[in-house]
């Protein structure tokens, strides 16, 4: 029996729209690769973070937060989240993240504003901030975890997934994959993070997704870094830190545009010397009390945004059969489970509260130009082509 929904991508937010389609709709998963979630999803730092620059990312933010705080359907092993808390900090900038403060609090969310943020971070010893906002109840959560809930979800239902399956046309109402078959189903979901823009582009359609390089590094451990330190960024000028094992995750938030060979499987590259760089800068002058962390190893992964840094989200005009979920940046862990929920909602010809739809129409109008931010912060920030060529 052909499938009625097909979803093009097998990471968080392609395995949320099945899971949450799943007890309505016969639903089969195309994974290009030979695992799920090996790409941007794996290469997530995990942190839940509700407090994000745009409403639309917060909104779907506070959905995930919500399902994973409350009691987890009963086939999920496990939480794969935990609470540690959080500090939003600024350096420069004290109203860059009033308005995400304003959102939170007008949904009773607890945050509070200190005025020693070292008190609750010891990583902000020293550091030039100007405001800060302690989150305690946000979390971390363990990507492959997430995506093993889902799954399971999805395979007990009847869905399924199936790997090493490479989509090279999305036609009306049906897939094709590059061994030439031909999947018949009255709905397609891309969810494809750096690849949809070709994929649109195959469809016909000018989908302006905008793939973007950021490093990662684990570092050893660091006295001031424990278990319990909660998940600490400086938003403005782009820099966090988080425990992690017996080490710590440490970014520079640098990007980098790099659309990839639409043949390739895989995203993770080496990490570029001029980061380590910035790092050691960024560590020395916001962070000083960390200015001794040494960096064990790192890698790079993509992120896909919008020009509008955006959630890509819903029917698209043009073709009502396709629908998106894509341009979540490296929100993929944050913003997951309200993805699923508002499009499984939709999907179904329901409504969404809490969610505006015509915010995230995938045909909303971009620039040909958007700002990047190669050394993380807007101050540095360049304009950049919004697609390839």
């Amino acid at each position: 029996m052909s499938p009625q929904v097909v979803v093009v991508g097998g990471g968080l937010a392609g395995l949320s729209v099945a899971w949450h389609l799943a007890p309505t709709h016969r639903v089969l998963v195309l994974e290009q690769g030979p695992t799920p979630g090996s790409q941007a999803s794996a290469q997530n730092a995990g942190m839940l973070r509700r407090m994000g620059e745009d409403p639309y990312e917060r909104a779907l933010a506070v959905r995930t937060h919500d399902f994973l705080s409350g009691p987890l359907p009963a086939d999920w092993e496990h939480n794969p989240s935990r609470v540690t808390g959080a500090v939003m900090a600024l350096h420069s900038d004290p109203e860059h993240l009033h308005d995400a403060a304003a959102h939170l609090a007008a949904k009773g969310l607890e945050l509070h504003a200190v005025r020693d943020p070292a008190a609750i971070a010891p990583a902000l010893r020293g550091a030039p901030i100007v405001s800060a906002w302690h989150l305690p109840q946000e979390r971390v959560v363990d990507p492959h975890g997430l995506l093993q809930g889902f799954l399971t979800g999805l395979r007990r239902m009847g869905g399924t997934l199936r790997c090493n399956a490479r989509v090279t046309g999305l036609t009306a109402g049906a897939v094709t994959l590059s061994t030439g078959e031909v999947i018949e189903a009255q709905t397609t979901v891309l969810a494809g993070g750096a690849w949809s823009w070709d994929l649109a582009r195959r469809a016909g359609l000018r989908r302006p997704l905008v793939p973007v390089r950021r490093a990662l590094m684990y570092a050893a451990p660091h006295p001031l870094v424990t278990r319990d330190h909660p998940w600490t960024w400086i938003d403005d000028i782009g820099l966090y830190i988080r425990p992690e094992g017996e080490g710590v995750l440490v970014s520079a938030c640098d990007e980098a545009l790099d659309y990839p060979d639409p043949q390739a499987l895989e995203t993770q590259g080496p990490l570029p010397e001029r980061t380590t760089d910035l790092l050691a800068e960024k560590l020395q002058r916001y962070m000083p009390a960390l200015a001794d962390l040494q960096p064990r190893r790192g890698w790079t992964g993509l992120r896909t945004f919008a020009p509008d840094r955006r959630p890509v989200l819903g029917a698209d005009p043009e073709r009502p059969d396709l629908w998106w979920a894509a341009g979540l940046g490296g929100f993929g862990v944050t913003c997951s489970v309200g993805v699923g929920q508002a499009l499984a909602a939709w999907i179904r010809g329901e409504d969404t509260d809490w969610l505006h739809r015509p915010g995230t129409n995938p045909a909303r109008p971009h620039p040909s130009r958007w700002l990047i931010r190669p050394q993380g912060e807007l101050r540095t920030a360049k304009l950049a082509a919004s697609s390839p060529g």
